[in-house]
């Protein structure tokens, strides 16, 4: 009978326990650091994700890697780790820009459900107060009025459209970054293969992966789901906390969403000692899948070359042989 994954991840994870505990919580405690750039600037997020925590994700993914099968890792490896993210190798291993702009349109959808939603309670609440303050909102933005000029009507009758605002922009936030990790989570399974290439050609390697996701992808997500479903659920639970503490101790609009980002990052530090196994035991199983999807890669540009070209039929066999081969001692 096969072992389940769940059963080879946490095997995996009792064998190198302090490897996973360290790694994991370390990764975990950096993404609620950077979500407290939130606090300075919300789109200092913008900068600090892309070239602060994928990189510090995939160096921990690496390293976790590495330590599971002995190896040691220093304060200097995991820096080279940290910078190998921004190679051409390892370039796409999370697909961050289509991810973000995906999770970018989960949070439009529910931005606009949600505006509609405390639209209606606002109003039914604090009745022509509210319709009169939204109403002004609207004309001296139309207006061409400045950022000061606004903020006074924001915060006009005990900032009651500045909490309007806050609460719109606010609530999709957890949804986003459930998604947003989701898509990165599920991409990741690519750079254990990406790390066993050495000196691989990068377009042959995404050709390779692109390969292997077109004809499995809906069994990878599903085996990827059983293990990882915690990546979508934390962060609602944990934002939900954030919203707890908020209108119970804060009660100041403007750390609202701050709270809701910390909220939804904070979970993941009890998480990520068992994320990193969950997903190297997931690779394994597709280990071979990835290989053939390089093969599959080698033939299709063997094809273009062939045909591009007039050769012989030995001239061609020799150029296959010779592309294989040297593929193979690359890997």
């Amino acid at each position: 009978m096969n072992e389940s994954l769940a059963s080879q991840s946490f095997k995996r994870f009792k064998n190198n326990i302090a490897s996973y505990l360290s790694v994991g919580v370390l990764c975990g405690l950096f993404f609620v650091l950077v979500t407290a750039l939130s606090l300075v600037d919300e789109l200092v997020l913008i900068i600090g994700v892309p070239v602060l925590a994928l990189p510090f994700l995939f160096a921990s993914h690496i390293s976790c890697y590495l330590l599971s099968i002995g190896e040691e890792i220093k304060l200097g490896s995991f820096f080279r780790y940290f910078v190998s993210f921004f190679r051409p190798q390892f370039r796409g291993s999370f697909r961050g820009i289509s991810s973000f702009l995906k999770s970018l349109a989960v949070y439009g959808v529910i931005m606009l459900i949600s505006y509609f939603a405390f639209y209606i309670g606002f109003k039914a609440q604090y009745g022509d107060l509210f319709l009169n303050s939204a109403n002004e909102l609207v004309n001296q933005y139309l207006a061409g009025q400045t950022y000061e000029e606004l903020l006074v009507i924001l915060e006009a009758n005990d900032g009651l459209m500045l909490t309007f605002m806050m609460y719109v922009s606010a609530f999709p936030l957890p949804f986003a970054i459930s998604a947003f990790m989701g898509f990165i989570s599920f991409n990741s399974i690519s750079l254990y293969y990406r790390a066993n290439i050495n000196n691989g050609t990068p377009s042959l390697m995404r050709l390779a992966i692109a390969n292997a996701y077109s004809r499995y992808k809906r069994s990878l997500r599903k085996d990827w789901l059983k293990l990882n479903w915690p990546v979508f659920v934390l962060p609602l639970v944990g934002s939900a906390f954030g919203v707890l503490i908020y209108f119970l101790v804060v009660r100041n609009p403007l750390y609202l969403a701050p709270l809701v980002n910390a909220g939804a990052f904070i979970p993941y530090i009890f998480f990520l000692p068992f994320y990193f196994p969950n997903m190297e035991v997931l690779y394994t199983r597709y280990e071979n899948i990835f290989k053939e999807g390089n093969k599959m890669a080698i033939e299709s540009l063997l094809e273009r070359i062939q045909s591009s070209i007039d050769l012989s039929e030995e001239e061609k066999r020799n150029l296959e042989n010779s592309f294989k081969n040297d593929n193979e001692e690359k890997e």
